[in-house]
């Protein structure tokens, strides 16, 4: 990724994108300790990329405050990426916050009520020591927003964290989770983020049968045997969260 410490170094980094061909980038970093993601010193930045490029922003905010959203929706963020959790003790545990799973609804609904462009929650799966527990809560506590993307990611265990030693999910439980996804949300476009273990790929042409609608970075056989079958397929070199 590249790295913007400031609002000047990112409007340096949109227009490289911008001069480059690219159509859109994700913004993102890492969050405080409250759990948000402090994007907001950054808002008159995303006004200038938007009023002298052409990119698509997808905004990754974590538990912004809705005075703190306003500000990304006014600077014209095309996308919000919003994780949700279907237990509290995911956020507790697992994220080592002093926060409920229903915080992160709050975010969406605020983002709705500020009339955000399009709020993409995501869902992790394994997000508590690799293996499922409150997916399907997570999934069905989407259910009233009718939001217009879902994305599927998956633990990475990652090396100096906790769970570095456990396994990733399985293909049963990545695949379980988008089929309760896509019988949960049918009007939802249901997406294979980009954030997810890549040992295990060749569930990935059964994942498009239960109902995903796009796959970030998906492998060349994936690809071969979608189009061997009929499939018409359209790459877009875009955060997956932009429609």
């Amino acid at each position: 990724m590249l790295r913007a410490t400031d609002p000047e170094a990112l409007i340096e980094c949109a227009q490289h994108l911008s001069d480059t061909g690219a159509t859109g980038f994700l913004l993102t970093g890492g969050s405080d300790s409250s759990g948000k993601v402090p994007l907001a010193g950054f808002a008159d930045a995303v006004k200038v990329i938007k009023e002298t490029t052409a990119l698509k922003i997808n905004a990754h905010v974590g538990l912004m405050p809705s005075q703190e959203l306003a500000q990304m929706v006014s600077a014209g963020i095309d996308a919000f990426s919003v994780d949700v959790y279907g237990t509290d003790t995911a956020v507790r545990g697992t994220l080592g916050l002093p926060r409920e799973a229903d915080d992160f609804l709050s975010v969406i609904s605020s983002l709705r009520d500020l009339g955000a462009r399009s709020i993409a929650p995501h869902v992790c799966v394994g997000i508590e020591g690799g293996v499922v527990k409150g997916e399907f809560a997570a999934i069905g506590s989407l259910v009233r927003f009718a939001p217009e993307a879902v994305v599927i990611i998956a633990l990475m265990p990652t090396k100096g964290t906790a769970y570095e030693g456990v396994p990733p999910p399985s293909a049963e439980s990545m695949l379980a989770v988008i089929r309760a996804a896509r019988d949960a949300l049918p009007g939802s476009r249901l997406l294979l983020g980009c954030m997810r273990p890549r040992s295990m790929r060749d569930w990935e042409v059964t994942a498009v049968k239960a109902g995903l609608n796009g796959i970030a970075m998906p492998s060349k056989k994936t690809m071969q045997t979608l189009a061997e079958e009929g499939w018409h397929t359209m790459e877009k070199r875009v955060c997956c969260a932009i429609d």
